[in-house]
């Protein structure tokens, strides 16, 4: 098995899908200054009913700021600073019942406070807003309404807004696809320090996505967002290091940045280096080397990795062979749509290697690794038809269908969101 029939180098793109609701760096040192020096103060003014001094001393709490950091008392002090129409407040009290911080996740509440924020114009919950109508968090998803929230905070010059805009217009999601629109966002929050634009700058150059290809363009990009450390950038360099993209081809520096990155958890690249070890290409082969780096991966849901590990189990390479456990990871990568993964599994199957021998599911595995454009799984399912029965070729069919109505479903789902949560 070769490394280039198991894996697919994929550069992703990433959507900035977290952002602190904070209030401008301009007054953020002030309110630290005040917390600090002024804690007893505002914490008197707070409890005679003060909004002000309620938002301060919530962000006190956040903070850690004269007082242990207490997520749960700052969300009851921004509740009370929200009640008042304090905007900051409805913002960090929406974003903390967006994600549970400090209290109970709500998404109907974090909704109310958000839309009433930003109808204050604060940016930073216009952009959550749009985080949501962009996910569907407990509204319905709408991605027009995200473009128009991400838009109202872009035009007060959020860098994370002005990224997840360009990635709609790239994507043509709510929006007219406008490439060259997308690009003139990414260049504005990318010069601005926003690290998942300084990537997302870096592919479109990579990939000629609105600009012209351009790997040296792209190559920098990467390094200012790798730089930051962020291991989506780091993975990226890696890779145009090992193809030779922009930069001296070099397999000692793709190494090193592929670690890097799978030093931040990036499973892409615990997968590459995985399968780097485990077929020799680029590194030293080491079965148990292979073996350390693809399991995490595996265990993150990498379908790639998850071959992989199944490959290493059947195979007894720096693990001790174990068809079960090979038939385990095989079936996740399948059930992934993976069609290596699809195959194997579709083997152990025909074979009871680790499983029962099972004629219809194995076909159906081979059928669905086959309609991906795998010729060894349809040699094996043509093999394999010529000593079923029909009824065992029907319940085949019947089971590939099924599978596909269900996958296609939940595909149709989490393309939606998989840009989304490819966080920095």
């Amino acid at each position: 098995m070769t490394r280039n029939s198991i894996l697919r180098l994929v550069v992703c793109t990433c959507f900035a899908s977290f952002a602190w609701s904070q209030t401008p760096a301009s007054h953020q040192a002030e309110h630290e200054s005040d917390a600090n020096s002024h804690l007893a103060l505002i914490r008197s003014r707070a409890e005679a009913g003060d909004g002000t001094a309620q938002y301060r001393l919530a962000q006190a709490y956040a903070k850690g700021l004269g007082v242990p950091v207490d997520f749960a008392k700052a969300a009851a002090w921004w509740e009370r600073a929200a009640a008042q129409g304090i905007a900051s407040a409805q913002s960090e009290l929406g974003y903390s019942y967006q994600h549970g911080r400090g209290i109970a996740q709500d998404y109907s509440q974090a909704f109310h406070w958000l839309r009433a924020a930003a109808a204050q114009g604060s940016a930073a919950a216009q952009y959550n807003l749009g985080i949501m109508y962009q996910h569907g968090s407990g509204i319905p998803q709408d991605y027009a309404q995200a473009a128009e929230y991400y838009r109202k905070a872009a035009a007060q010059g959020l860098p994370a807004a002005e990224n997840n805009l360009a990635m709609l217009y790239q994507r043509g999601w709510g929006v007219s696809q406008d490439l060259g629109e997308a690009v003139r966002l990414l260049h504005r929050a990318a010069e601005q320090d926003e690290v998942a634009a300084q990537h997302n700058l870096g592919a479109a150059y990579l990939s000629g996505q609105g600009v012209p290809k351009d790997s040296v363009q792209a190559l920098d990009w990467f390094r200012k967002a790798a730089d930051q450390g962020f291991a989506n950038s780091q993975y990226a360099i890696g890779y145009l290091y090992e193809t030779g993209k922009g930069v001296p081809q070099s397999y000692s520096a793709a190494d090193e940045w592929y670690r890097k990155a799978a030093a931040g958890g990036f499973a892409q690249a615990r997968a590459v280096l995985g399968l780097m070890s485990l077929t020799g290409k680029g590194l030293r082969q080491d079965y148990t080397e292979a073996v350390r780096w693809l399991r995490p991966a595996a265990e993150q849901g990498h379908a790639v990795a998850q071959n992989g590990l199944g490959w290493a189990y059947l195979k007894g390479l720096g693990v001790k062979h174990d068809a079960r456990q090979a038939a385990e990871w095989f079936r996740k990568s399948a059930e992934q749509g993976y069609a290596i993964g699809q195959n194997n599994l579709g083997y152990l199957l025909e074979h009871g290697q680790g499983v029962q021998v099972d004629y219809s599911e194995a076909h159906k595995w081979y059928r669905l690794s086959a309609a991906q454009g795998n010729p060894r799984a349809k040699e094996a399912m043509k093999a394999l038809a010529t000593i079923m029965t029909p009824e065992q070729l029907s319940e085949s069919q019947s089971r590939a269908s099924a599978w596909l109505q269900r996958n296609v479903t939940m595909e149709a789902a989490s393309t939606s969101s998989d840009a989304a949560e490819s966080m920095p």
